[in-house]
């Protein structure tokens, strides 16, 4: 069954011990970004990734994974904060939807 951008849930996932707003925040930002898509959504899911290493260089990672009526779109950001991490997300999931609707692979 397809589904428009907003009859789909965003699912997220988040690793344990972060935030629990950042589910809504999450889901408000992928949200927005499949209001752009113009093509029937099957799924989108979202992860929030936080590496253990205090040394690491951006340590959240922020994945995205959306299905455009067959069609897997992924995306991936790193950043220093969770926050941070989903709005490049956001950036990224969108400037890989200009890319498609130009007609690129």
């Amino acid at each position: 069954m397809s589904r428009t951008h907003d009859e789909v849930e965003v699912q997220v996932q988040l690793q344990a011990g972060m935030e629990p707003r950042l589910h809504g925040y999450a889901r408000e930002k992928v949200t927005a970004v499949l209001g752009h898509t113009g093509r029937p959504i099957l799924y989108a899911k979202v992860r929030l990734d936080r590496i253990a290493n205090p040394a690491a260089t951006r340590p959240v990672t922020a994945r995205a994974e959306i299905d455009l009526n067959g069609r897997v779109l992924h995306a991936e950001a790193a950043a220093d904060g969770p926050y941070e991490a989903v709005d490049l997300l956001q950036d990224r999931l969108l400037a890989r939807l200009e890319h498609e609707k130009a007609g690129h692979r």
